[in-house]
């Protein structure tokens, strides 16, 4: 009996999965937020179910994600940018030399109009740092020009890089007794399999270096972990902010060398997409996106409506909120060692997202991930909250739900203050290894 329910659980999560990932479009709002809401309850009930070994879990997680493989991407439009940069990477030409603009004006045999068409910011240049730019290019030549083929090898690439990410996980949950439960919140959840298994948004390729430089630092590997935390900043930029962890953990002394050495490897891999004006084109990026988009930021909505347009957006005031909160908390754990690195991953990442002008859905996915690793489960929580935002696409023109941001973030509020006061899990020891086995400086 208890046999024939995991396996109804499972059915209902692979049938509610794939009823998300092949029928409803973004601007579907009813359908898509009807079947996400399916989905997470078939996914509540398959995670309390899961095979009772972190081999069996990861064997069916992946057979689930192999299950949507063939999906379109239907709920972005990013992943036409990630292959026209590896098309530019094909062609042997910097993607940060030229937009793709510029580039259709050169040279149209090499870059059609049909690609053109697709994209969302022809007229930006690109904003994905130098490892993902690697994924973008071998992604593209394995297509050689054919985007439906490209997008698959990208999607493999995707589910390579979601394998490492289960494996440490199930590394840095060894000594549980519910150690499959934990690792189930992540394997199984509809965000994670959307945004990156079948959106593929790059953070899916960020994550698996955050996670095992975890591992190598609880090793007492630092230049390890280090390097790991530089390659992961060579796919999302946010994970450099986590090397502040290092003189924590070793003092400031020890740590130069560790911190060094991640600077050179994040240097070296922007060697191979160099061109003169890499730095200017990239930065200026970076700021338009910063002054130009806007989503489901709660700080940026909170003080915009008490200060002003003028005042808040691309000023550098959020920016500067976000590096004195993250300075104070590193202030506070290296005085009194009382996160973990885990911890730290997971709070430095919530300040950088609460601080943030734009939050879309799998920008909080690296969250559920040091959550689990560091017994905190609010981001589970907030990868269902965060879902209406996608009523955004509902519309034409897109206009983003602002009457959700307050219940979001209240919501989200409440059941983060109940889980510090109140969650059971957090009265019992953590599955993290304890703040005390951190070396004295």
């Amino acid at each position: 009996m208890k046999r024939m329910a995991s396996l109804a659980s499972w059915l209902f999560l692979a049938a509610a999965m794939a009823y998300l990932a092949y029928v409803p479009t973004r601007s579907q709002s009813a359908s898509l937020l009807a079947g996400f809401a399916v989905a997470f309850a078939a996914y509540l009930l398959a995670a309390r179910r899961a095979p009772d070994t972190a081999k069996g879990l990861i064997t069916l997680a992946m057979g689930l994600r192999v299950l949507l493989f063939f999906a379109p991407v239907s709920w972005t439009d990013d992943h036409f940018r990630y292959l026209w940069d590896g098309m530019c990477s094909v062609e042997g030409i910097s993607p940060f030399g030229s937009t793709p603009e510029e580039l259709l004006a050169e040279d149209p045999e090499a870059f059609t109009p049909e690609a053109y068409a697709q994209l969302n910011s022809p007229h930006f240049y690109s904003v994905y740092p130098p490892v993902a730019q690697t994924a973008f290019w071998a992604a593209a030549a394995v297509g050689q020009g054919n985007i439906l083929h490209a997008t698959w090898a990208m999607r493999a690439i995707v589910l390579l890089a979601e394998l490492l990410t289960l494996l440490a996980l199930a590394v840095l949950l060894k000594g549980p007794k519910n150690a499959a439960w934990l690792l189930a919140l992540y394997a199984l959840n509809p965000l994670v399999l959307m945004e990156f298994t079948v959106n593929l948004h790059t953070e899916a390729l960020a994550l698996p270096a955050c996670l095992w430089a975890l591992v190598l630092l609880r090793r007492e590997r630092s230049f390890g972990a280090a390097a790991l935390l530089a390659i992961a900043a060579s796919v999302k930029l946010w994970p450099i902010l986590f090397l502040a962890w290092l003189p924590v953990k070793y003092g400031l002394k020890k740590s130069i060398a560790p911190i060094a050495f991640a600077a050179s490897v994040f240097t070296v891999a922007w060697v191979p997409f160099w061109t003169p004006d890499l730095v200017p084109h990239f930065l200026s990026s970076v700021k338009l996106y910063g002054n130009y988009l806007e989503l489901n930021g709660l700080l940026f909505e909170s003080l915009r409506r008490v200060l002003g347009d003028t005042a808040v957006k691309g000023t550098g005031l959020l920016p500067a909120l976000m590096l004195l909160s993250i300075g104070a908390l590193t202030a506070w754990a290296w005085w009194k060692k009382q996160i973990s690195f885990a911890g730290f991953m997971l709070w430095v990442s919530a300040i950088f997202l609460f601080c943030g002008q734009v939050v879309h859905p799998w920008y909080i996915l690296p969250l559920v991930a040091f959550g689990i690793a560091s017994n905190w489960y609010w981001p589970v929580a907030w990868s269902l909250l965060i879902m209406p935002t996608y009523l955004t696409y509902g519309q034409v023109p897109f206009a983003q739900p602002y009457w959700w941001i307050p219940v979001e973030y209240g919501l989200l509020a409440a059941f983060m203050a109940w889980e510090w006061r109140f969650a059971p899990w957090r009265k019992s020891r953590s599955p993290e290894v304890p703040d005390s086995a951190i070396p004295q400086r």
